[in-house]
């Protein structure tokens, strides 16, 4: 049975068309739906909504950014000046150090050489004044002692000829002294004879050869004795106050002349005065030795030979103060120091009696020694 062949161009069945065809995919061969562009204002709002997500970001990348910066100047700033001021301190301290290293050459150049200079100054201006008030200004404590120098001289024209200055010395005192402001020149005159006076009347070859005795008028005109010069020597002492070195005028006229000699060798009751000294313990005098008692050694500083000795009670002011130069008993050796006292004649014109009246103080008064206490029993 024979079937009979379809036909392709038969007619489409009437019916209802679908309306839209989007959901379905598209069929082979067929091109797919171009979307319909969109409006012009559509695009605007929206560039203006990106823009104005931009522009939001970019601000609140500057909020954040602003801070950071300013925190990081700050940091630097601190650094900076933490760094500046590290460096100022530095440098201060450098320079402070080169001051200290410069200030020290010089007091070390000073305390070397650099007195000798200001020393011979005060003294020669010292030495060429006539009246108190010329020299006054060269004193050490000048206006407190002006009145004692005044009395001292006596009003009269000062002439310190006999003490030039060109035959003083500079003596170098311990470094431990001259740190402290304190320096010394001498004068140092040792024994010689007089040739201007010296005429010695000649012996007889009798008396030359020991033969005969020479007489008393001989005797008493040709001993050398009487035409010699008593060796001297001054010590001039100087501290320096300020940008000055000044005289210690005490010392310079107990040693010039003499004063402790004819103090304690001429008996005067009643009489005080106050000495720089060199003092040792001593032993006592052959049967003066008294039980409770110790005997020392006073002399002059610069004329050693101008000494004498003194019994002091132990259990006194002065004895205590000077119990740390008691040697006897000990296996210590004497050890002489100076200080500054005071000595007194006894009021007993029949027999006057030297003592110490007062112990002022170890080294000499005014240029290393202070005033001690008294010490207690």
């Amino acid at each position: 049975m024979a079937i009979a062949p379809i036909s392709v161009s038969a007619p489409i069945p009437a019916g209802p068309r679908p309306t839209s065809t989007s959901h379905l995919p598209p069929s082979r061969g067929q091109v797919a739906e171009i979307q319909p562009e969109p409006e012009p204002h559509t695009i605007e709002a929206a560039e203006k909504v990106t823009a104005t997500s931009d522009l939001g970001a970019s601000e609140a990348k500057k909020s954040i950014l602003i801070p950071i910066l300013v925190l990081l100047v700050l940091i630097l700033c601190v650094v900076g000046v933490v760094i500046y001021l590290t460096g100022e301190t530095e440098r201060s301290k450098q320079s402070e150090k080169r001051r200290a290293l410069q200030e020290n050459i010089k007091q070390n150049s000073y305390i070397r050489v650099g007195w000798q200079r200001d020393a011979t100054e005060t003294l020669g201006k010292f030495l060429a004044g006539k009246t108190v008030d010329e020299k006054l200004p060269y004193v050490l404590n000048g206006k407190q002692l002006k009145s004692q120098i005044e009395g001292f001289y006596g009003g009269t024209v000062i002439n310190d000829g006999d003490t030039p200055l060109e035959s003083f010395s500079f003596f170098n005192l311990s470094e431990e002294d001259r740190k402290k402001g304190i320096f010394m020149m001498i004068y140092d005159q040792p024994e010689q004879f007089e040739l201007r006076e010296f005429f010695r009347p000649l012996a007889t070859l009798e008396v030359q050869q020991g033969l005969e005795e020479a007489d008393y008028l001989l005797r008493a005109f040709a001993q050398p004795e009487n035409y010699k010069m008593e060796p001297l020597q001054v010590y001039a002492i100087f501290k320096k106050q300020g940008d000055k070195l000044l005289l210690d005028w005490e010392v310079f006229t107990q040693t010039k002349y003499r004063t402790f000699q004819t103090f304690t060798e001429l008996a005067v009751p009643n009489s005080k005065a106050v000495f720089r000294i060199l003092i040792v313990e001593d032993v006592p005098v052959k049967g003066l030795s008294m039980p409770g008692m110790r005997t020392y050694r006073l002399g002059d500083p610069a004329n050693t030979g101008d000494s004498c000795r003194i019994n002091v009670v132990v259990d006194s002011e002065v004895g205590r103060a000077l119990s740390e130069l008691n040697w006897r008993g000990t296996d210590t050796q004497p050890t002489p120091k100076t200080a500054t006292v005071e000595l007194e004649w006894s009021n007993d014109p029949e027999n006057p009696i030297l003592s110490i009246s007062r112990f002022i103080c170890w080294e000499f008064l005014g240029v290393g020694g202070k005033v001690v206490p008294a010490k207690k029993p």
